[in-house]
């Protein structure tokens, strides 16, 4: 593979569409379901959600990682893998509806087993374009990828919120999945070039498994850890506060993907395709921490410091208490965001394992936390949950320097800046707050911080660093030469 600082400007800018798109669909979605759903939907919703979505990382990746980075690959490897995420699927698909009376009883919820069940016919829908995800990333077509998940949240979107409109309730929600996935892979079988076909071949299965049990191993803890930190808190403090939590965390994960998920799927065919040139390696794990952070920053710290009048405007006052979860949350950003490339980079230089150490250990503490201390409060959660990932820190930081010899400094370098520049953005706009009159209007109010934020964010990023902003618009710009030319 071949990566060129244009080519990787493309694909990032395609999948910041898709991902920046999906995020608007999904919020509005979001905005639309909080004022016809209730909390006790979303909080059964999250719990079923987050089963199938654990399930379903073995249908979409347990190969995906292994395709993307093999050198030599040819199409038995990826019917090979189709063949076989099928087979799962359809496991999957059996497993949920032999669960669902047992999860029915489990969390006292009255017809909460067909929801479970109901919600594995997403397994079938996402094997049948798993493998072509991986083929359309590895060769950078993230412009096909952003039509077909544009297509499926669109569609899903729609007939969710005509659901929801006349009273189908958590069901709405479910159909939405279901939509979702099944358009998707019918518009990418529709536009791609290689379709997958039904073979298996023994060898090509075992090179491809060898790579990709330890790579989703790390995946699948990854997704874990908050899928069941959702379970419990629905099992231990109800559906209804599960549903505060749940709105919390997807208020956040909307944003986080409008530029974190681009930069996250463009990551690893980047890095793969540098493995072999350290020095590049280095030059291009540095810039992009230093991109990501310069975008994400001035994001997340302005939803914490105005989550009061955003969660007010766009849920409703009924969703008050949720504020000071999403204000946690959003912070956590500071952290996450530096880290963004670690999990990218060990896959791309061949050491999938490593991250399941971090993970395994993240996972360990937040159970015995739960464990010992139980869940008492949507705050106490929040906490036990921040608590939880800052775990991640210090073991990564060691893995990495381990695999490719990044020292500490060089891993949170381009950091520091943004950090600098986001922290001024939240004295002013905390300043702001406090001397603008207590009556005005809640929109004009938001309106007025979040001018404030900008200008502040941006004043600081012009005394603190000039250059990084040249190189960032310079990058910028090269992705749209790339499409114009």
């Amino acid at each position: 593979m071949s990566v060129t600082s244009g080519k990787t400007a493309n694909s990032l800018l395609w999948s910041a569409i898709e991902n920046g798109s999906l995020a608007i669909i999904s919020f509005g979605s979001l905005v639309v379901f909080s004022r016809l759903l209730s909390a006790s939907d979303f909080g059964l919703f999250s719990i079923v959600s987050a089963i199938a979505e654990l399930l379903g990382i073995v249908v979409t990746l347990l190969f995906h990682d292994a395709l993307v980075q093999r050198v030599e690959i040819d199409d038995y490897h990826f019917d090979s893998a189709f063949t076989v995420g099928c087979v799962i699927s359809l496991i999957l698909l059996a497993a949920c509806w032999g669960a669902s009376r047992p999860f029915e009883h489990l969390v006292h919820q009255p017809g909460a087993g067909n929801v479970l069940g109901c919600m594995g016919f997403t397994f079938p829908c996402l094997a049948l374009s798993a493998t072509i995800v991986a083929r359309q990333r590895r060769e950078f077509g993230f412009k096909a990828l952003a039509i077909r998940s544009l297509a499926g949240r669109i569609l899903g979107g729609v007939a969710a919120m005509v659901a929801a409109f006349y009273g189908a309730g958590v069901w709405s929600l479910v159909f939405q999945q279901i939509v979702t996935a099944l358009v998707g892979s019918i518009a990418l079988w529709i536009t791609c070039d290689h379709l997958p076909r039904l073979r298996f071949r023994f060898a090509e299965f075992r090179q491809l498994l060898t790579f990709g049990i330890p790579s989703l191993g790390s995946v699948f803890l990854s997704f874990s850890i908050k899928r069941l930190f959702t379970i419990f808190a629905g099992l231990l403090l109800g559906v209804a506060t599960a549903g505060y939590l749940n709105l919390g965390f997807r208020v956040i994960d909307v944003f986080w993907s409008i530029s974190a998920t681009a930069v996250s799927q463009v990551s690893l065919p980047m890095l793969a395709g540098l493995q072999s040139e350290p020095v590049r390696l280095k030059r291009a794990y540095q810039r992009s921490v230093e991109y990501a952070c310069l975008l994400l920053y001035p994001c997340f710290v302005g939803i914490a410091v105005t989550a009061p009048e955003l969660v007010t405007i766009v849920f409703g006052r009924h969703w008050s208490p949720v504020v000071p979860c999403v204000a946690a949350l959003a912070l956590l950003v500071l952290l996450q965001a530096p880290r963004l490339f670690t999990i990218p980079i060990l896959t791309a230089v061949g050491r999938p394992r490593y991250p399941l150490i971090g993970m395994a250990i993240e996972l360990l503490f937040m159970l015995t936390m739960i464990g010992v201390f139980g869940l008492h409060s949507l705050m106490w959660a929040t906490a036990l949950w921040i608590a939880s990932e800052c775990t991640q820190i210090p073991t990564f930081a060691w893995m990495l320097r381990r695999a490719v010899g990044f020292s500490v400094v060089d891993q949170f370098r381009g950091a520091v800046t943004p950090l600098f520049a986001a922290l001024t953005l939240a004295c002013f706009v905390l300043a702001a707050r406090w001397l603008l009159p207590a009556g005005l209007d809640v929109e004009l109010r938001l309106a007025i911080l979040i001018l404030v934020g900008v200008a502040a964010y941006l004043m600081a990023l012009v005394l603190l660093n000039r250059r990084l902003l040249s190189t960032f618009f310079d990058f910028v710009r090269s992705a749209f030469v790339k499409v114009n030319g």
